[in-house]
């Protein structure tokens, strides 16, 4: 895959070792043993979002965020407020780079398992958190952990007759049909599924890539002109309940997807976000994040989106 020189020096600048980190492990297949990653991944650690965000840690393990309207703090348990609470942080921490090998995110990742329901569900049979946490927990090393296999057998295990996601709060709402899936929760265990090569073949991840393809990855079945959603036509980073075409694009491709006629549509929205000098603009980002993790401008060319563009670009010629 060819890559503007220009956009890499760019990603391999040193002010961001993460996405540096990243870009020579992942895009450019640089050996992670390899004496500039080993450095690179020792910068990670005293990086400034990694250190404002244990810094924001609880002694027990977890994130507490107040909500604006009651002043309680949600995120001793699994119950989340807006993208500061424990799962979210665990997933920024693994889109920096870290693993269960540093104590704290052990720490915060173990305890968090811990409050895994019986049959792997965290909270009301959200498919936007259960599926967003395996990501999360096998980016982060967890992958053999028998609580996030639980988690994987509830995702392979809940079927709706559209091959997409829905959750509790919404199941049951209409008496005479069945509620449509959720984009959200689809997107989230399209992610998911991206990193479980051994479950490609499922039925169950067939029937997802399926709800993707047969809208056009983006748009609804009952107008194919009118996106699912105003967030499947926008980048964001990072990802979090919301749903983004660069997500869409990235699950895709990572499963050998990128290629289907079906994908074109999403991959000329996904470009309609590059500048002239081949760098993916940043839509949008949550605003409480801001004071630790700054991760760019909205509007402005963004490091993070442009390596998760050039990663799916990278894989988006595979055919299953």
């Amino acid at each position: 895959m060819d890559i503007n020189n220009s956009v890499l020096e760019w990603l391999l600048e040193e002010d961001n070792p993460s996405v540096r980190y990243r870009t020579m492990t992942e895009l450019l297949d640089v050996p992670a043993g390899s004496p500039e990653a080993v450095k690179t991944r020792a910068d990670i650690e005293s990086s400034e979002p990694v250190q404002k965000i244990f810094a924001r840690m609880h002694p027990d393990g977890c994130w507490l965020q107040k909500k604006s309207r009651t002043k309680e703090f949600l995120g001793e348990g699994v119950e989340y407020g807006a993208e500061a609470t424990t799962h979210f942080m665990l997933s920024y921490l693994s889109e920096l780079g870290l693993t269960r090998e540093h104590p704290l995110v052990y720490k915060a990742a173990d305890r968090y398992l811990n409050l895994q329901q019986s049959d792997g569900d965290f909270w009301l049979h959200l498919s936007c958190l259960f599926a967003f946490n395996i990501r999360t927990f096998i980016r982060l090393g967890f992958r053999d952990d028998p609580r996030v296999q639980k988690t994987i057998d509830l995702m392979l295990n809940t079927v709706k007759l559209d091959g997409g996601y829905l959750c509790e709060l919404h199941e049951g709402k209409y008496k005479t049909r069945e509620v449509k899936s959720c984009i959200r929760g689809c997107v989230k265990a399209l992610t998911a599924f991206a990193e479980l090569p051994e479950y490609w073949g499922h039925r169950r991840c067939l029937d997802l890539v399926d709800y993707f393809l047969h809208r056009e990855c983006l748009y609804r079945m009952t107008d194919p002109s009118r996106p699912v959603s105003q967030d499947v036509i926008r980048t964001s980073f990072p990802f979090n309940w919301r749903a983004s075409v660069v997500e869409i694009v990235y699950g895709l491709s990572r499963m050998g997807y990128g290629g289907k006629n079906e994908a074109a549509k999403a991959w000329a929205v996904l470009e309609e976000k590059k500048d002239n000098t081949g760098r993916y603009i940043l839509d949008w980002s949550p605003s409480h994040i801001k004071p630790f993790f700054k991760v760019g401008k909205k509007g402005e060319p963004n490091k993070w989106v442009t390596l998760y563009a050039l990663l799916a670009q990278k894989d988006g010629m595979k055919l299953c």
